[in-house]
């Protein structure tokens, strides 16, 4: 500290750009490394947790069981209050009152996904994966993939920020393919 008045004082006694310019320098670089050593270290890239994995997988079945009873109101509850959903053929969905709304007018029972993957990074997940629809009388049976992404919220839970699927192919092609669906009930 000592040393730190010392310059200072040199400084002061000193009016030049060189000096001003290396202590300003000298600060700066003192500043950053104070802050570096008094904030949290970041999780690496991809490094969640287990615990955090499997919050996110609970939640996503959560999503699976409102759909299938066909409970809105418990869906739009998973949805972040800034949540966009992206249904397919359709305009973006913003925030969870109009999730809400849009999942009022109807869900499919029978739903089935399967996790391909399921990344946790800090506060921010997200999964991808498969999903299948069996044929109803009014509808054909639909398969598709999806992508939710999730924030860990201030209360610790995990909220769908963004939801978007899409079909793949013809749906009677995928009920043909060898490959069984595992699916997460």
């Amino acid at each position: 500290m000592e040393a730190c008045r010392a310059d200072l004082q040199w400084t002061r006694d000193k009016s030049s750009k060189i000096s001003a310019k290396m202590t300003a320098g000298a600060a700066t670089v003192g500043f950053a490394v104070l802050l570096a050593g008094c904030s949290p270290p970041l999780p690496p890239a991809g490094s969640g947790d287990r615990a955090d994995r499997q919050e996110i997988e609970t939640a996503i079945r959560r999503y699976v069981a409102a759909t299938n009873d066909g409970d809105a109101a418990t869906l739009a509850s998973l949805y972040a209050d800034d949540a966009m959903l992206l249904p397919p053929d359709h305009e973006p969905i913003l925030g969870r009152a109009a999730i809400g709304a849009f999942w009022e007018q109807g869900t499919d029972e029978g739903l089935e996904v399967t996790n391909l993957d399921v990344e946790v990074d800090g506060n921010l997940g997200y999964l991808v994966g498969r999903y299948h629809l069996p044929a109803t009388d009014e509808e054909p049976a639909d398969s598709g993939k999806y992508v939710m992404c999730l924030k860990r919220q201030r209360d610790g839970s995990w909220k769908l920020t963004a939801d978007i699927w899409n079909r793949s192919g013809d749906a009677d092609d995928e009920d043909d393919d060898d490959s069984p669906l595992p699916s997460i009930s």
